[in-house]
């Protein structure tokens, strides 16, 4: 029903009961972001909490977003920036239920991800939530086989610009 409402196409829409169920999960991040790391809704939310935004309907999410994402076998998401002020990605299976697979993660003075393997791939137990700043260069790394589920929202604030959207480049003038 949200993309509809946002005209997004998607490939398979979700039900209403799978897009309230991502919401809860956002609130519950949102909740413990509010509460265990204050600093965030400070630095990135001029000190407005994100679940008061999230309540109020004042977070710009990226296109298709909250969602969630389903690797199988050779199943990959390239390497790119959010261009939000934030990402909450939380792995769903568990690492033993796919072999390869993760996020993977370029340092900020990295010369690319053309050039340079990644810094760090993580493959968190189920339920852990990564957090990262839009300007971080990932990836979803390639399933092998089994299959990898996690939820992904990356937002800002829909009231004004967030200082951390801009449009990076890689060494080779490509988007990132």
């Amino acid at each position: 029903e949200r993309a509809s409402a946002a005209n997004i196409p998607c490939a398979a829409p979700l039900s209403a009961d799978v897009d309230n169920l991502l919401h809860v999960i956002l609130k519950r991040t949102a909740s413990v972001m509010t509460e265990q790391i204050p600093s965030i809704s400070e630095l990135l939310f001029d000190g407005e909490s994100v679940c008061r935004l999230l309540d109020t309907e004042r977070l710009k999410f990226s296109s298709r977003e909250p969602a969630i994402n389903i690797y199988t076998p050779g199943g990959e998401f390239l390497a790119h920036k959010d261009a939000q002020a934030i990402t909450v990605l939380i792995p769903l299976s568990c690492p033993e239920q796919f072999q390869g697979g993760g996020t993977s993660f370029w340092s900020q003075d990295s010369r690319g991800h053309r050039v340079e393997d990644p810094t760090i791939i993580l493959k968190p137990s189920a339920g852990t939530a990564m957090l990262f700043g839009g300007c971080v260069t990932h990836a979803g790394v390639s399933v092998e086989e089994g299959t990898r589920v996690v939820f992904v929202a990356s937002f800002s604030c829909a009231t004004e610009v967030s200082p951390v959207i801009m449009e990076h480049r890689d060494i080779y003038g490509d988007s990132l």
